[in-house]
């Protein structure tokens, strides 16, 4: 779901923030001395630093997975422009901008998983050459960022694997993820029906944005108001949804209406599916961390879904402690436990 919230103030006073911290970090150099141009230089290295970071918490029209690539990206410009000659300073000036992209978004799963990953790997790299543990985290998140992109081709693929020929199904929110699937069936030669909730959250209407993508490639979509999900879903083979995360017990969060949607389905006996790739399995949720839901958003328990659409196949809820437990490690960085 692509939240709508006007947040250009709370922006520009986090900005404001963000260049004070950024500041001290790396030690600006007091506005009374002579500046050299490399200490200008510097100077607007870290501002861009700041905005960069600013960007990635201000950003409420891309989606979760593209925002934690661009979370790992902000780490690629503080690799490529530090001036650190020392590995030990490298290591802690890039675990501190870790910690704010980190922070930057905290309903936001990809990017807590995948930022809390890369500082971890750089902070237990046994190695103490500043050029090897550099080209180490440029390597490793070129590598992060291309997992990201094929886990959410693949989950796609599998999703569209189980969408049938003449067939209606129905879906709720936006999911870049559920669109990407869609589309790939519909490539796949495949004719169907997606009726979808309008999902009306303030004044936006995320189920109209959904609809209008799927007419723009050629698939035929009717909209309903949310308060008609009993009269459309008894129509459908199966309903697709995406996902905001995926807590330890496999409840899953979403756009509203997903639970009642989900609710319908069961009540009807209709396979419930969320699609999503792994980076989206909530990690905090396994250490204990309450799962916060913000305005405009659904907690679907298990015993509502069918199967939750992954780049590892359909997995169930064993299956996705396991993957949450594996991360948990990467979080023992930032001393959550």
């Amino acid at each position: 779901m692509l939240p709508y919230v006007n947040h250009y103030n709370a922006c520009y006073l986090n900005l404001t923030r963000q260049l004070f911290i950024v500041s001290v970090w790396f030690s600006v150099v007091p506005k009374k001395q002579n500046i050299s141009c490399s200490n200008y230089c510097a100077t607007c290295v870290r501002m861009q630093l700041s905005d960069k970071i600013n960007e990635i918490r201000c950003d409420w029209s891309s989606g979760a997975s593209q925002i934690a690539r661009n979370a790992l990206g902000v780490l690629r410009f503080f690799v490529q422009t530090n001036k650190n000659t020392s590995c030990t300073g490298f290591v802690e000036d890039f675990s501190e901008v870790g910690r704010l992209l980190f922070d930057a978004r905290p309903n936001m799963v990809p990017v807590q998983n995948l930022v809390a990953q890369i500082v971890y790997e750089v902070n237990t790299l046994d190695v103490h050459d500043l050029t090897v543990v550099q080209k180490f985290a440029l390597s490793q998140i070129d590598k992060l960022c291309k997992q990201s992109e094929i886990a959410v081709k693949e989950s796609a693929q599998n999703a569209a694997a189980l969408i049938e020929d003449s067939v209606c199904l129905a879906t709720c929110s936006y999911s870049s993820t559920v669109c990407e699937s869609l589309k790939l069936a519909k490539l796949q030669g495949k004719n169907f029906k997606v009726f979808v909730a309008e999902s009306k959250t303030g004044r936006v209407c995320y189920g109209q944005i959904l609809a209008h993508f799927l007419e723009s490639i050629n698939v035929s979509v009717q909209v309903f108001p949310d308060n008609k999900i009993c009269k459309y879903v008894p129509k459908t083979r199966c309903v697709l949804v995406g996902a905001d995360s995926i807590a330890c017990d496999g409840s899953v969060v979403n756009g509203t209406p997903t639970y009642d949607l989900a609710v319908a389905s069961k009540d009807c006996g209709i396979p419930f599916y969320s699609v999503c790739e792994t980076t989206k399995a909530n990690t905090l949720s396994y250490l204990g961390k309450n799962v916060t839901l913000k305005s405009g958003f659904d907690l679907v328990p298990p015993i509502l879904i069918t199967g939750i659409i992954t780049e590892k196949g359909i997995l169930g809820t064993s299956e996705i402690v396991d993957i949450i437990k594996d991360k948990s490690k990467f979080l023992e960085i930032f001393h959550i436990q």
